[in-house]
Formats: C-alpha cells, structure tokens, sequence
C-alpha cells in the first residue's frame, strides 16, 4: 500500500520516474496513491453510500441459511447444458451420453473451483486492504464495516463450493482435473508488470470488475431444473449473497473514479479489457485438461477447445456477461474518454451504444 512517509514526504515505494500513459503522465515525484488515499480533494456527503447489509444477519447464507446437503438423483445433471461451452462442441455433443454427463460434472468442478480461488484469493484479500484505516481512509465508515461482511460471505462461498465438489466427486466417481484458474495467471501478469506503488490498485480494480459481472452460471443455473438440486441450491444462495456484493462494488466504483486524476483513469482503464477477459473468456488449459481424461473419445482435445475460442458463440457470451460492468462504466463516463473507449473496443467490448 501506498502511504505518506511523514508530512511533505513521499514513501519510498513510490517510483523515482514519471510513467507515461496513453499521453498523459502520473509524476512519482508525488505519491501516485495519493488521488486514492485521500479522495482527490472530493469532500463526501451522508448520500454517497447505502448499505445493502442493514439485514445481513438475517440474510446472508453463511449467517442465515442451511448448509444444502439436498440428496444427489439419478438421470440429474451436474451442470446446465446451456452453461457449458463444451456441450456445444460437435465432438462432445457426438459423444455417448457418459461422455456428456462426465463433461458437465467436471464443468461444475472447474466453477466450484474458480470460486473457491476467487473467494479466498483477490476478493477477500481486497476486501481486508479495503478493511485497512490507512487504505482509502475517506472511505464511509458504513463502507468499511460492510467489507468484513464481504469477507465473511466470501469465506462460506469457498466452504460450500470446496463441500460440494468434493461431494459430487465421492458420488460420482469423477476425478476433477488438476489446473490453476486462469484468472489467476492473468492477475499475477498484470500484478508484476507494475511498479510496488500500483499494485493494490490493479487488485483493487481486479476484484470491482470481478464483483460487478452477473454471469450466466449465477443468474440462469439456479433456474434449470434438469441440474441436481444441491447445486441450484447451492448457486441461488451465492447470487443472492452476490446481488449485495455487486451493488457494494459498484458504489466503490463510483465513489473511487471520479477521485482519480485522467492519468491515473487512463492507466487503471487500458488494464480493464484485460481484466474482464481473465474472468470471462474460457479457460482453455483447463477445458484441454478435461478432454485429455477421455482419450478414447477425444484425439485432439487442443483443436476441440481451439474451436470453441475462436466460435461467435464465445465471443457472443463474453458480451452478454460482461454487459453489467460495461453499463457501469458507461454510466460513470468511463468509456467519453476516447483513449479508453479505444482500448475497449480493441479488445472486443465496444463500451459506447449507438
């Protein structure tokens, strides 16, 4: 974190150099945090922030609700069809009906597991920098007390999904495969290419995005009533706990990015396109790794997944899923910055309308 070694002095994490962004430049020679840390000079009033935990107690599903054990039934699936990317791969579709059903059961296990290191990993190690006095002190009081809120859903999300993958795995037989999320590579990447005095902002940014997309997998999941029901149980219970969280974030958002300077925007903004592809495109090793377990059935497990990255279908669905937090940008002007709006739609995510 980025903070004041005395009055008038600068810490001496902060870069000796100017950094050019898209044009502009942030000066090291003046803490780069410090638009941040201390608001920007924007003063704060009693409207900026509405806590959506005033009934948290009653509420949350790790405070208020029951640890689903719903049985497991014969003929269920694991996962929706329609919320695996594999199920609409002519080879995986061609495959005998075990072939199918083993697919969405590891389909599951790759979500379950990506909560679990979402949770754990950069949402809650935000929410406690958040938590921190010395981080974003402007922050509303009700703001920083709603985060350790945040943690301690976090924390049961990763409980549950980590109790029911291993549940499925025991009734099913199926070993789930080993891999690393790829949104963690893609943070680890973008975390080190920063100097020290930036790093906590690129989380900071990794978990708002990260927190504000409503995917598929939450929304629709919960509503298919082909999927076993410990895990529509499961998903309607996290998206109610998430609908808060969002709604959290996205007032963080607002509240952080008018405070930052057009230098500072542009160079968290560039980082943005890139971050809500870590999250939504498919996560390709580990799709590989899937099909790698049924040989017989899938020669070139590498082609099958290349296939599906490179279908509209992909593409079509990053949009739909990442349409939440574009709104969000848009909303808060982010996208009337033509450097950044250039950087969206270089990337695919066209951040204007009409």
């Amino acid at each position: 974190m980025c903070r004041r070694a005395g009055r008038g002095a600068v810490s001496s994490e902060v870069p000796p150099r100017v950094r050019r962004v898209a044009g502009s430049s942030v000066a090291a020679t003046a803490n780069p945090c410090r638009y941040y840390d201390e608001g920007n000079g924007i003063p704060l009033t009693p409207h900026d922030y509405r806590s959506r935990f005033t009934e948290w107690d009653r509420r949350s599903w790790v405070r208020a609700k029951p640890h689903r054990d719903s049985p497991f039934t014969a003929g269920a699936h694991y996962f929706s069809p329609e919320l695996c990317p594999l199920s609409a791969c002519p080879p995986v579709r061609a495959a005998p009906r075990h072939v199918r059903e083993a697919v969405l059961v590891h389909s599951l296990y790759l979500h379950l597991e990506f909560t679990v290191q979402l949770e754990m990993g950069p949402v809650n190690e935000i929410c406690a920098l958040l938590r921190s006095p010395r981080f974003l002190p402007w922050l509303p009081a009700g703001m920083k007390d709603d985060v350790l809120r945040i943690y301690t859903d976090e924390a049961g999300h990763a409980e549950m999904s980590n109790t029911l993958k291993n549940a499925v795995a025991a009734e099913t037989g199926v070993v789930p495969v080993e891999h690393r999320p790829r949104f963690l590579g893609a943070l680890a990447a973008l975390y080190s290419a920063e100097l020290p005095a930036y790093r906590p902002l690129v989380k900071l940014f990794f978990a708002i995005v990260s927190e504000t997309l409503i995917t598929g997998t939450l929304t629709r999941l919960p509503k298919d009533p082909s999927v076993q029901a410990a895990v529509r149980e499961l998903a309607q219970d996290h998206a109610a706990d998430e609908g808060r969280h969002h709604a959290f974030f996205r007032a963080l958002f607002e509240l952080l990015w008018p405070r930052m300077p057009v230098p500072l925007r542009r160079k968290v903004g560039v980082l943005l396109p890139r971050v809500i592809h870590a999250f939504l495109w498919p996560d390709e090793p580990a799709l590989v790794r899937v099909l790698a377990t049924m040989p017989e059935h899938f020669a070139d497990p590498a082609a099958v997944v290349a296939g599906l990255a490179a279908s509209p279908a992909c593409r079509d669905a990053v949009l739909r899923n990442a349409a939440p937090t574009l709104r969000m940008f848009r909303d808060n002007g982010v996208f009337d910055d033509p450097v950044l709006a250039a950087a969206f739609a270089d990337a695919g995510l066209p951040g204007r309308t009409g």
